[in-house]
């Protein structure tokens, strides 16, 4: 009994010894893993000490013609004759331009050449008398703003442009590099439907977390708030929440054709402005330039665009949205705005005495309940048709005296523009008036000029007031309803009873 008892300890002991063997290793495994992990991340953020052989283009190349041209570069369509390929060639101008910036962007596009939405660079790289040059693969069919008409994208291809972008810049952010530059001249196209887009320039990538100054090459329309507000000489911390918002800038373009802002400056940028309101939730009316958007989109655009860098959605959220619609065909509009007076500056109208005003949510003087029912009494009634657009006979244009047809006419027709400008539907009472085309109630004002004619013809005139029938058409013509109301015209204005 003894010695099995000490066999049991002994096993029990080698077994703890072994379990403690495979946790010890399984620890190294993983710091091992670890290392190789940091070593990789070491190597892409080492940037090497290069030798740039001196070179003239001509030895090896021939340029067929220069594709684009900027401050710092060009960009040259060259064939290469040992090889016999066709390749881009970047010339860098050697005076604006280190060779320790040169390296830096020719590592940076090299190293992470090998994801699909990222151009390729090939291992060639020269100097001659005033260019640093390296090679890199063509885009058949140039940039995004070569192909963003004025009017935007389809959808279709906004989406496509949307998941390969964020899926670039997801795998630089997953890196810890920040594009710091990113336009519409930085995407370029490989396919006509936008199935094969491809992220480029890297001259100003930066290591997440660095200190870092303003970067002068990108417009100022892209430039996120944060960076925008840094005065000349002042470093920052560079974050890959800044590509997020470029990001957007650029999505923003594709899908309308022009940029949200000039600039994203609250004080001098109204459009800024009034986007930063309905992105706090201190109004609900949504900005004109985002008005053809669905609710989901705007969600997105809501937390790309948020003032708050820490706050600021990734680039690879875009992706929950992909199965939502983006774009809305018709711009909804509130059954209540008939209901609100807008205080605004009056705008030109198609009836000449007809006026409304400019519709903002944000300063709005709403009618009382009880008038804007749909039935209400005949003296609520009168006194609205006689208060909105001073019914006066010296606001009528025309007028002429108290007794005059003209003046009389001038009356009228305002009138029948008030009616015409409020939706008043005549559901449940016989006193409410209904609402009719413009169509029918022209008709309806030749009818009376005519009768009119007659009377002045018979050398008769309005000495009296008479009784009219109203006849109130619908929309679809299908059915016809009477609604007598008895008006009284008089020298000072216009009465209505029943």
């Amino acid at each position: 009994m003894r010695n099995i008892a000490a066999t049991t300890v002994i096993m029990k002991l080698s077994e703890s010894k072994s379990d403690t063997s495979i946790i010890a290793n399984l620890y190294k495994s993983i710091n091992n893993s670890y290392r190789r992990l940091s070593n990789t991340s070491n190597v892409l953020h080492r940037i090497p000490e290069m030798e740039i052989p001196n070179m003239a283009i001509a030895d090896e190349y021939d340029i067929e013609k220069m594709i684009a041209e900027g401050c710092f570069a060009k960009i040259y369509l060259a064939h290469h004759r040992p090889t016999g390929t066709t390749v881009v060639l970047k010339a860098i101008h050697t005076e604006l331009t280190s060779l320790k910036e040169f390296v830096r962007e020719f590592h940076y596009n090299y190293q992470l050449s090998h994801h699909p939405n990222i151009l390729s660079c090939y291992q060639v790289k020269f100097q001659t008398k005033e260019y640093y040059v390296y090679a890199q693969e063509h885009a058949p069919f140039g940039d995004l703003a070569a192909n963003v008409g004025a009017s935007g994208l389809p959808e279709s291809s906004c989406k496509k442009i949307a998941e390969q972008l964020s899926s670039a810049l997801g795998f630089m952010h997953l890196k810890l590099l920040v594009h710091r530059d990113l336009k519409l001249e930085n995407v370029l196209v490989f396919t006509p439907d936008f199935s094969r887009i491809k992220l480029c320039d890297f001259g100003s990538t930066t290591r997440e977390g660095v200190l870092v100054s303003k970067n002068n090459k990108t417009w100022t329309a892209f430039l996120p708030p944060e960076v925008l507000e840094v005065v000349k000489n002042e470093r920052f911390i560079c974050k890959a929440s800044s590509d997020s918002w470029q990001f957007g800038i650029v999505l923003f373009v594709c899908l309308t054709g022009a940029t949200p802002w000039k600039s994203a400056d609250w004080v001098r940028d109204t459009k800024y402005a009034a986007f930063m309101k309905y992105q706090k939730r201190e109004t609900t009316k949504i900005p004109d330039n985002f008005r053809r958007f669905t609710p989901r989109l705007l969600r997105a655009f809501r937390r790309i665009f948020d003032h708050r860098d820490e706050d600021r959605a990734k680039v690879t959220d875009i992706m929950k949205y992909m199965k939502n619609r983006w774009m809305d065909g018709k711009i909804t509009v509130s059954k209540s705005a008939s209901n609100i007076a807008s205080v605004g500056q009056p705008q030109q109208c198609p009836h000449p005495h007809q006026q409304h005003t400019n519709s903002d949510q944000d300063s709005v003087k709403y009618i009382n309940h009880r008038e804007s029912r749909n039935s209400f009494d005949g003296k609520l009634r009168a006194r609205r048709m006689t208060s909105v657009g001073a019914l006066t006979p010296d606001s009528v244009p025309g007028s002429m005296n108290l007794a005059g047809v003209d003046h009389q006419d001038a009356i009228r027709s305002k009138v029948w523009d008030w009616l015409e400008s409020n939706d008043l539907s005549a559901s449940g009472s016989v006193d409410d008036l209904t609402f009719w085309s413009t169509k029918d109630t022209k008709t309806l004002q030749l009818q009376h000029h005519q009768q009119q004619q007659r009377r002045q013809s018979v050398g008769g005139h309005l000495l009296q007031p008479h009784h009219q029938d109203l006849i109130s058409f619908s929309e679809s013509h299908s059915t016809v309803s009477f609604l007598r109301e008895t008006r009284t015209i008089t020298g000072g204005g216009v009465k209505m009873f029943k």
